[in-house]
């Protein structure tokens, strides 16, 4: 059943992420439920990524943890970024590409790649027994 609120969107990770949108700049972003993730970009110039766990709560979107990413330069095809909730996350750059696939929870995810060349994912788990997290389909 989808969620009766709206998906986490780089405006709402601007607005509501203390970031100066006249510098910042989200890279790719992605909800799942009452679950985000957006990897941002704090001063625009790729120098060092931030990456945002975000969870709806009392009507509005609000942040949940951050971690620094290092620079744009140095990010990988896949980062595994971890779990909130009952929610994992991944990001990671792969310019020229459309989109990546994902292998989460016994499934295929097709993700889009940003025009900024980073991608973000976040599921919630439905399988109980189920273990790991979000790879690169082979």
């Amino acid at each position: 059943m989808p969620p009766d609120h709206p998906s986490l969107s780089g405006r709402e990770v601007l607005a509501h992420g203390g970031w100066h949108p006249r510098y910042a700049r989200v890279l790719a972003v992605a909800s799942d439920a009452d679950y985000g993730f957006a990897v941002v970009d704090g001063n625009g110039d790729g120098a060092e990524l931030e990456t945002e766990a975000w969870r709806w709560d009392n009507g509005t979107w609000n942040g949940a943890g951050s971690s620094g990413a290092g620079p744009l330069s140095n990010l990988e095809l896949l980062r595994t970024g971890g779990q909130i909730g009952d929610a994992c996350f991944a990001y990671g750059s792969a310019p020229g590409h459309q989109s990546v696939t994902i292998s989460f929870d016994g499934h295929h995810h097709n993700v889009p790649v940003s025009q900024h060349g980073v991608w973000a994912f976040i599921k919630i788990r439905t399988d109980p027994h189920g273990r790991g997290f979000p790879s690169l389909a082979t």
